[in-house]
């Protein structure tokens, strides 16, 4: 019984490290890139947690708060209250949160959020889920500007609640 409370301790501190590691790598894109996922001509789809498509189009004039997760994935977890926190800081109207689960059955995703009475919407990649936002880890976190340029991308676990990012997130909504 010790054995295996060693072995699961030290599989969790494997992959815990392996998100913190991850989280110092940033993605490949420079703030203000052109994402160009609100504008395009072919719908850059989403589907929903009722199983209905979802163009990036319709979050147009806001900005928008990305977030690739999976109910499986310890350091996605970690982050979640964190991007709950942030997300009753900021104006609905001004802020779309779409988070976009990664678990091969979709009602696993969708259960985890309930049952953690998280107030998140649930969204899955669609047919035609943009390519940038398609990364080789997760957690891995976007946010857009009005118009579909790159403000932010993190690969990695970080906490979405700190003064410093909500004060960053409340100066991209007022510009």
């Amino acid at each position: 019984m010790k054995k295996l409370k060693i072995i699961i301790g030290l599989g969790a501190f494997l992959v815990f490290g392996a998100g913190v590691l991850l989280a110092i790598e940033t993605i490949g894109l420079e703030e203000g890139d052109p994402v160009g996922v609100m504008k395009n001509a072919t719908p850059s789809e989403l589907i929903d947690a009722d199983g209905q498509p979802v163009d990036f189009k319709e979050f147009n004039g806001k900005v928008v708060f990305v977030n690739n997760w999976a109910s499986w994935c310890p350091p996605c977890i970690a982050e979640m209250p964190t991007i709950e926190k942030l997300k009753k800081a900021m104006p609905s109207e001004e802020v779309a949160f779409v988070m976009v689960s990664f678990d091969r059955n979709p009602n696993k995703g969708i259960r985890w959020m309930k049952n953690k009475g998280f107030g998140l919407p649930v969204y899955f990649p669609g047919e035609n889920f943009p390519r940038q936002f398609i990364t080789d880890a997760i957690p891995a976190t976007f946010v857009l500007d009005r118009d579909g340029k790159l403000l932010y991308a993190y690969l990695g676990m970080a906490d979405y609640s700190s003064e410093v990012f909500k004060a960053k997130m409340k100066g991209w909504v007022g510009e």
